[in-house]
């Protein structure tokens, strides 16, 4: 994995967007065989509570779009998990829901590379001053379709916000890439949440940075799942 981000780092070492610049990579006997990655500082810190949450999706938005039109050479980015199945949650009173869901990743997945970042979504973002200020993570960056990144940011944005803000992402998005994402990705990365394992790290992750409604997580994802559906018709 360490080999991996500081190839990564590599590819982006002359774009202008604010990521980190690698350093170094550590030889296993420098460091008792436990691999180590240097890369400079890059200001800012994860904000969780915007205080204009429009402009605060906005730019999330707009720098995803220029992500994806960096046109870099990189390694492929496999996705979250190696088939699209979709695990059936035990606590749904709506099954009909992930059953269609399950239905509808049977179908191919529909192709169009580009670079993407692979883990986009909010605790991986810096700011400064009301202004994204760091993009941070690359250690799954490389070739795969972009409505990955997009499903995937809107997953965690509902998973901690509201299905609310993640189609207000979903809007930005769209209008900055000046096309519309592609419903089956969306509903691929949707899919992934996994309500034992989120529920019990996003409120470690946030930490006091933010209220996590741990209790209405599972309502927000599956309203959002509901919605992706409802788009792709």
């Amino acid at each position: 994995m360490i080999e991996r981000e500081a190839r990564i780092l590599g590819c982006l070492e002359d774009v202008k967007l604010p990521v980190p610049s690698l350093v170094a990579v550590s030889r296993p006997e420098e460091t008792d065989g436990c691999p180590a990655l240097l890369m400079t500082q890059v200001p800012g810190r994860v904000d969780l509570a915007p205080r204009d949450p429009s402009s605060w999706i906005g730019q999330m938005a707009m720098t995803l779009a220029s992500i994806h039109d960096l046109g870099l050479d990189a390694p492929a980015s496999d996705p979250w998990t190696p088939t699209p199945e979709v695990e059936m949650p035990t606590w749904s009173s709506r099954p009909e829901v992930w059953e269609r869901a399950d239905g509808i990743l049977a179908t191919p997945a529909p192709s169009g590379e580009r670079f993407i970042h692979g883990d986009y979504q909010h605790f991986n973002l810096l700011w400064r001053r009301g202004r994204l200020s760091g993009i941070l993570d690359w250690s799954i960056g490389g070739t795969g379709h972009p409505d990955r990144d997009v499903g995937h940011c809107r997953l965690n944005l509902a998973v901690l916000f509201s299905a609310e803000w993640a189609a207000d992402f979903a809007r930005a998005y769209q209008a900055e890439a000046g096309r519309s994402i592609d419903g089956w990705w969306d509903i691929y990365e949707i899919s992934r949440y996994g309500d034992g394992h989120m529920r019990a790290t996003i409120p470690i992750q946030a930490g006091r940075r933010a209220d996590v409604d741990v209790d209405g997580m599972n309502d927000r994802v599956e309203h959002l799942l509901v919605e992706a559906m409802r788009a792709l018709g």
